[in-house]
C-alpha cells in the first residue's frame, strides 16, 4: 500500500491557468491524469489539496475546494480529499470562529487542512486561532513554510523554528505537518540563512531544529513531498537515512509532482532504494509509506 500525503490537481474548466510560464507551465493536471500516473507508478491512494489563498492559487492553476470535494467524490477509493481555509477568513478576526465550516468540510468527507499558504507569521493571531480550531475539530494541518512575508506564499518563520514551536506548544492537540524548503532545511544546524528557501548540497554535520522538534513535540510530522524534502534527505545520504529511522512514525510519503511524467517520482525512488538497499527497514518503510497516514487519519493502531 503507497498512500502519496501532498498532491493537487488543475482547474478543469479553465486549463489555461495551469499554462502560465511564471511557475513552470507543465500544462493541465486534471483527477485523470493524476489517477493515471498513480497506476502507472504503483500508487493506491493520493491525498488531493486544494489551494483557497490569493498568494498562488491562480498562478499554478490548482484547483479550490469545491472542485476538489467533486474530484474526490467520483474516486472515493483512490483520492481523499483535504480543504484549504484561509487564516484571514471570515472577517479576517483573531477570534473568528471555524467550527462550523471546519465541520461542513469534514462532513462532506475532508480529512485534513491544507496545504496553508497564507503569506503570515506563523504565530499571527489568525494562525493561532485556525490552529486552534483544527486541534477541536481534529483535522491535521499541512503547511507551507517560507523564510520570509512579502513576494512569497507560505507561512513564516524565522531561523531555528522558534514560532512553529510556539504553536506546537500552544496547540498540543493540533497535528501539523510541515512541507517546503524552510521547514525541511531545518534538518541542518549549520544551514545558511541566505539558503532557507533553496536546495543548499553538502553534508549534514550538524542536526538542525527539524530534529530536535520531531524528537520534543508529539504533534510535528513531517511530509517529504516536493524537491525540498527529497533534497533535504539525500543531500548527504547517511544523515537523510539516519532520519528516516530515527522519525519513521512522524514522516509521510508525498509527491506534490501536479504534472504528467515520464519516470517515477523521485520520492518513490528514494524510497524504494532505501529499503532495498537495506537502509531502513521494511517496518519504516511501511510507516512512511501508508501506516503513518491510517493511524494518524485513519484512526488505525497499526
Amino acid at each position: 500500500m503507497i498512500i502519496d500525503i501532498h498532491q493537487h490537481i488543475t482547474f478543469r474548466q479553465f486549463p489555461q491557468f495551469a499554462r502560465l510560464k511564471l511557475y513552470g507551465g507543465h500544462g493541465p493536471f486534471t483527477a485523470a491524469h493524476l489517477l493515471h500516473d498513480m497506476d502507472k507508478w504503483g500508487i493506491d491512494k493520493s491525498v488531493v489539496l486544494p489551494l483557497a489563498n490569493p498568494e498562488n492559487m491562480d498562478f499554478f492553476g490548482v484547483a479550490g475546494n469545491q472542485e476538489v470535494l467533486a474530484a474526490c467524490r467520483k474516486h472515493p477509493d483512490r483520492l481523499i480529499p483535504f480543504c484549504n481555509i484561509d487564516p484571514r477568513g471570515v472577517l479576517n478576526h483573531k477570534k473568528a470562529d471555524f467550527s462550523m465550516l471546519m465541520n461542513l468540510f469534514k462532513d462532506l468527507g475532508c480529512m485534513g487542512i491544507g496545504e496553508i499558504c497564507a503569506n503570515l507569521p506563523i504565530n499571527d493571531p489568525r494562525c493561532k486561532n485556525l490552529f486552534d480550531h483544527a486541534g477541536r475539530a481534529d483535522l491535521p494541518v499541512i503547511f507551507h513554510l517560507s523564510p520570509r512575508q512579502g513576494r512569497l506564499y507560505g507561512i513564516f518563520d524565522r531561523p531555528g523554528l522558534p514560532g512553529l514551536e510556539e504553536v506546537l506548544r500552544d496547540f498540543p492537540r493540533t497535528i501539523f505537518i510541515g512541507h517546503a524548503p524552510s521547514f525541511w532545511n531545518e534538518i541542518d544546524g549549520r544551514l545558511d540563512p541566505r539558503q532557507r528557501n533553496g536546495y543548499p548540497k553538502g553534508p549534514i554535520v550538524r542536526e538542525g531544529a527539524l530534529w530536535r522538534l520531531m524528537e520534543k513535540y508529539p504533534n510535528l510530522y513531517g511530509d517529504f513531498s516536493a524537491g525540498s524534502g527529497h533534497n533535504a534527505l539525500t543531500r548527504d545520504p547517511a544523515a537523510g537515512f539516519r532520519f528516516l529511522n530515527k522519525f519513521h512514525r512522524k514522516i509521510f510519503f508525498g509527491t506534490d509532482m501536479f504534472f504528467k511524467k515520464d519516470k517515477p517520482p523521485l520520492h518513490l525512488v528514494l524510497m524504494r532504494s532505501a529499503l532495498s538497499g537495506r537502509h531502513i527497514s521494511k517496518a519504516a518503510y511501511k510507516n512512511i509509506m501508508h501506516r503513518n497516514f491510517e493511524r494518524v487519519f485513519m484512526r488505525k493502531r497499526l
